[in-house]
């Protein structure tokens, strides 16, 4: 790796070697290399910048793209030793809200947790465990949503974790020629933040604010996936023309 390039040598081939270009390439692979980069890091370089976006008034999407085993639910989720982008890009929200709040300043923060497996929609977070499947809607305001999807108001990281893990329970799982535990659905879990701002002269003026998640642990893309990140990114874009 070299600086935002990856260099794929053959071991065998001396042929002419392959360079691939990205916004950033991160070696995590060897904690002993010099240029090694540590979760926290990774979460510094990309997941700071989300954070700034859902404060200001700027949707933001984490995208997780790889081959199973290749490092997705390490990247987004970690363990308890080294959390992953998700956990520290929560603990991040609340810190923040917790410098922000003031008596003219108040926040909501609210989480859905969605499964698309078989070209099928489910609610990760359904109290009533009903596993029926759901359909994407287009609202006039909000744009494309999931009708009849659970959306529950949390004040901590740690009611965060508990509906992952409550979530997590209730997803697919599949066993693969690389994974005997590997989820063959795509998970989307989804953090919306509301600011209400008080003024005392025109009232409450309150916007919305949508930070998504989304933790894919499969490869291989189904058209409804497709059609639905697609979009979820055109609205992403229309706003932030608005804003500017």
């Amino acid at each position: 790796m070299n600086d935002g390039q990856t260099i794929l040598r053959h071991p065998i081939d001396e042929k002419q070697p392959k360079n691939f270009a990205y916004d950033h390439c991160f070696n995590s692979s060897d904690p002993t290399a010099h240029d090694f980069i540590d979760q926290n890091e990774v979460f510094e370089r990309v997941g700071s910048a989300v954070l700034i976006n859902a404060f200001t008034g700027y949707n933001a999407c984490i995208f997780a793209y790889g081959q199973t085993g290749s490092g997705k639910s390490y990247t987004m989720m970690g363990t308890a030793e080294n959390p992953g982008i998700i956990p520290r890009l929560c603990c991040s929200i609340f810190q923040k809200i917790s410098e922000l709040s003031s008596d003219s300043l108040a926040f909501k923060v609210e989480v859905s947790y969605l499964e698309i497996y078989n070209e099928k929609v489910r609610d990760l977070l359904d109290p009533k465990k009903t596993n029926k499947n759901l359909k994407v809607r287009e609202h006039k305001v909000l744009g494309p949503m999931v009708d009849g999807l659970s959306v529950l108001a949390v004040s901590s990281f740690e009611q965060i974790a508990s509906l992952m893990e409550e979530g997590n329970k209730s997803r697919t799982v599949a066993a693969t020629n690389m994974n005997t535990e590997s989820s063959r659905s795509h998970a989307v879990f989804n953090i919306r933040l509301t600011q209400a701002l008080t003024d005392k002269e025109n009232g409450v003026r309150t916007k919305l604010l949508n930070t998504s998640l989304l933790p894919f642990s499969c490869f291989s893309f189904s058209s409804k996936l497709i059609r639905f990140y697609f979009r979820l990114n055109k609205q992403f874009k229309q706003k932030k023309s608005q804003k500017i």
